[in-house]
């Protein structure tokens, strides 16, 4: 069982499942809601585990009520080992409201997100050392960066989640070797995929939803595109944090290709699109129902 450090950010999701937006002030009721521990490095730890890897989620909670269950939800329901760097603060961890549309099986998303003050660290190593890898979401810029520095120069390959684009990925992506990235990863200037290949990193994929993943090789010199299944969406909330996870599994547990790892993630993220929540479709997959 390979173990991986997820770094970046966890926290709380509340989902609405319902057909319509409230107008301004007015109010919209639904009895079919659900909450869901959120976040891209959360959700990709999770799949990691329930798929059978061993998970190290290093991100910021804090001390409140809400973060006390998420740490023990993420511990003691899917193992997950959570390295909290805010311990000490009463600052919430991110909490987002979700209203999934049922009929078109979109998502419109409200997040909350605090700052956390993080000391300087000098136990990154700690964690790491062992580590088949290291995978982060680039969204906690204060941890993201010192760890993956350390990551680099204990040579871990080190997987990037690339979502809309922040100034501080100029800082992590020359540490990377591999870039699973939205199409709407769009730097200030230029396009992204010549960005990564100019910077020498070998593993591409660039993921536009239910369209075609396109990926590059430049080890190898390849490049082509992965058709997800066709599927009735339900719920497409953390589809891309769970095909990140997935491809972590199938890339560094299982020890695949890095297009044969992308197929079968691309697979774990169809089938998660099925059901209400990021979580029945990856058990079904991981039980071989």
């Amino acid at each position: 069982m390979a173990q991986g450090v997820f770094v970046g950010l966890a926290g709380f999701d509340i989902t609405y499942y319902q057909n319509d937006f409230p107008e301004e002030n007015q109010k919209s009721k639904t009895n079919n809601y659900q909450t869901f521990i959120g976040g891209p490095a959360g959700n990709a730890a999770i799949t990691y585990a329930i798929l059978g890897g061993r998970a190290t989620l290093v991100t910021c909670l804090g001390d409140s009520p809400i973060a006390d269950a998420i740490k023990i939800e993420l511990s003691e329901v899917y193992q997950v080992e959570v390295i909290d760097l805010a311990v000490g603060s009463n600052v919430l961890p991110s909490i987002s409201s979700v209203l999934v549309h049922t009929e078109k099986a979109t998502r419109t998303i409200w997040s909350g997100q605090q700052q956390f003050f993080v000391p300087e660290q000098q136990g990154y190593t700690d964690w790491i050392t062992g580590a088949s890898f290291c995978f982060s979401d680039c969204n906690l810029p204060e941890v993201t960066i010192e760890c993956l520095k350390q990551a680099s120069q204990l040579n871990n390959k080190i997987v990037l989640d690339l979502g809309s684009w922040k100034p501080h990925f100029t800082d992590c992506l020359p540490l990377a070797n591999e870039v699973i990235a939205s199409v709407h990863c769009r730097p200030p200037a230029g396009e992204l995929v010549p960005l990564l290949q100019k910077l020498k990193i070998n593993k591409i994929a660039t993921t536009d939803g239910e369209k075609a993943t396109c990926w590059f090789d430049q080890s190898h010199l390849e490049q082509g595109v992965i058709m997800p299944p066709m599927v009735t969406a339900v719920d497409t909330l953390a589809a891309g944090d769970v095909l990140s996870g997935a491809y972590c599994f199938y890339r560094f547990n299982e020890g695949l290709s890095f297009v044969d790892a992308l197929e079968k993630a691309t697979i774990v993220a169809s089938e998660s699109v099925k059901f209400i929540g990021p979580r029945e479709g990856v058990y079904k997959i991981a039980n071989h129902i």
